[in-house]
């Protein structure tokens, strides 16, 4: 034990004095009391009995050799544990008022003048063992009052923690419930979107499959058309929300005129907005303005804010695009006269997965197509937002972006090779016998001479053969893959002997950088229309 611990309280009866007669006779004296009495025959015995237990009482003699017992009481005050002890000193002399006020201060709460009598000593002992002990037994009682009360702390903050943990627990189970339904919608609403365009395809084959010999009427391959850019801009949107998600999606800017970004929005969206008999028209109000962007990005979101109000607008509708430019800002606004958006809609019409204008029907899309443009524009710096004055009296959606230097913009403008009409020898490399076949009867409509070859070893075989202008190489092929394919014919082959083009479904950025470094010219990612695959023959395609 130290000399600094909290204050205890004993049971025993602590006997200090030199004098082996007095001991007895104390002992003798306090022996009714029935308590355990430990006997020192100094100051220094004393002490070292006080550390290894605590006392009651302490009955100290004066008048010792060495360590008196002033000392003594002085230093057995000094440990906090026994500052409560009581202490009667004994002794043999008169007491002196000055010697009565020392004792007091060191801690004394009697005084008996020997020779003792044995039944005084007893009463005033009993007296200060019976406040000791009634001492002790408040404390104990306190304590167990605290520790009741911390048991009850405990309890109650156990409660609680069970009462948070099972809130957490609904609260999780909730998020769940909802998490699994808006899956199932989700996915029930996907199987909508792909059967729909998947209908008509599957008819046209048919038709087409009546008279083989007959001339693909244009109103069929209008459809066809029409049902593979829907496939292929809603799993457009399905890879750029795993990009976001993963942080992925990179942007490759440059600057672009901003009248020129609409104008090829406004065609890729015309032949849906002719199906629903509306009326599409574009105003420009003054100079184009120049941005600095990505031309693939923000054309789909031009189309995607295109393809939301011709779905939203009842056949026959109105839908006009208007673009410019305020002071450091370029805007570009959708307006329809559609369905419009109630007003405890419009906060979340740009959150993911939600079916903002579902139909009873279950057609409304899967709620991705403006919540990507928004965060496209958002990419680019810009801004977009939404108003309507609410259901069944049209909507306006508003892009703005931030304009590049005009100077900038001066020296970016290039112009593009003027090659296309010439007839080039081409190499078409796929294992998917279909989409090789077509791209090959697709380029021999055009005039060029196409040689096919279905894997990769063929490939370089034919390639270093026939020395062609052009081969369009897939990479993933068996084997040996597309840039394998690449890196082997430029051992020989260089950059500028023949043109390289990959034409994959991989189409991140790191697709391209790697297409690039195995010796490629340019990438063009599946499904490409045709348009793009003729652009890529004549390097009029940006490389990645």
């Amino acid at each position: 034990m130290g000399w600094t611990a909290a204050a205890e309280y004993g049971r025993d009866i602590l006997v200090v004095d030199d004098n082996e007669t007095n001991l007895v006779a104390i002992e003798a004296a306090l022996g009714p009391l029935q308590r355990t009495l430990v006997l020192a025959r100094s100051g220094h015995e004393a002490l070292k009995h006080l550390l290894e237990q605590d006392f009651a009482l302490i009955i100290l003699d004066v008048a010792m050799p060495g360590m008196d017992g002033f000392e003594t009481a002085r230093l057995v005050r000094s440990r906090a544990r026994n500052r409560a002890t009581p202490i009667i000193f004994v002794t043999g002399l008169a007491w002196q008022d000055e010697e009565v006020m020392h004792a007091y201060t060191l801690g004394a709460v009697d005084f008996l003048v020997k020779p003792i009598r044995s039944e005084v000593l007893r009463a005033k002992s009993g007296v200060f063992i019976q406040l000791q002990d009634r001492t002790r037994e408040l404390h104990e009682k306190g304590e167990e009052l605290r520790k009741a009360q911390i048991r009850a702390h405990e309890r109650e903050l156990a409660m609680q923690r069970e009462r948070f943990e099972s809130e957490v627990r609904e609260h999780r189970m909730m998020q769940l419930a909802e998490t699994d339904k808006r899956k199932d919608e989700f996915l029930a609403i996907l199987a909508h979107e792909l059967r729909n365009p998947l209908q008509p395809l599957l008819t046209a084959v048919e038709l087409l499959a009546v008279d083989e010999n007959k001339p693909v009427p244009p109103r069929v391959r209008g459809i066809i058309e029409r049902q593979v850019q829907s496939i292929g801009r809603l799993v457009d949107d399905l890879l750029d929300v795993a990009r976001f998600q993963t942080g992925r999606l990179e942007l490759r800017r440059e600057t672009i005129d901003l009248g020129k970004l609409v104008e090829e929005a406004v065609g890729e969206s015309r032949p849906a907005a002719a199906a629903r008999r509306h009326e599409l028209t574009v105003v420009g109000r003054g100079p184009s303005p120049i941005v600095n962007g990505d031309p693939v990005r923000l054309v789909q979101v031009i189309s995607n804010l295109l393809s939301n109000a011709i779905k939203y607008t009842e056949p026959g509708g109105r839908i006009a695009v208007e673009w410019g430019a305020v002071p450091g800002q370029a805007f570009i606004r959708v307006t329809d006269n559609g369905r419009g958006v109630s007003e405890a809609l419009l906060p979340k019409i740009f959150d993911m997965f939600v079916q903002e204008r579902v139909q009873g029907s279950g057609a409304g899309g899967l709620g991705l197509g403006l919540g990507l443009a928004k965060r496209l524009v958002e990419l680019h710096g810009g801004r977009m937002q939404a108003s309507s004055p609410g259901a069944n009296q049209g909507a306006t959606f508003e892009v703005q972006l931030p304009m590049a230097e005009q100077a900038r913009a001066a020296a970016h403008e290039v112009a593009r090779p003027a090659a296309q009409g010439r007839h080039l020898r081409a190499v078409v490399v796929d294992d998917a016998a279909d989409l090789r076949e077509l791209v090959a009867d697709l380029l021999r409509m055009k005039g060029h001479e196409v040689t096919e070859c279905e894997d990769g070893a063929a490939a370089v075989k034919a390639i270093r053969e026939l020395r062609p202008d052009v081969a369009l190489i897939d990479i993933g092929l068996p084997e040996m893959d597309g840039y394998e394919v690449a890196r082997t014919l430029r051992k020989d082959m260089p950059i500028g002997t023949v043109r390289l083009i990959a034409m994959t479904g991989y189409g991140q950025a790191t697709d391209k950088a790697a297409a690039l470094d195995a010796g490629f010219d340019a990438h063009i990612v599946k499904p490409a229309s045709a348009d793009k695959i003729m652009r890529a023959l004549y390097g009029e395609t940006e490389n990645p």
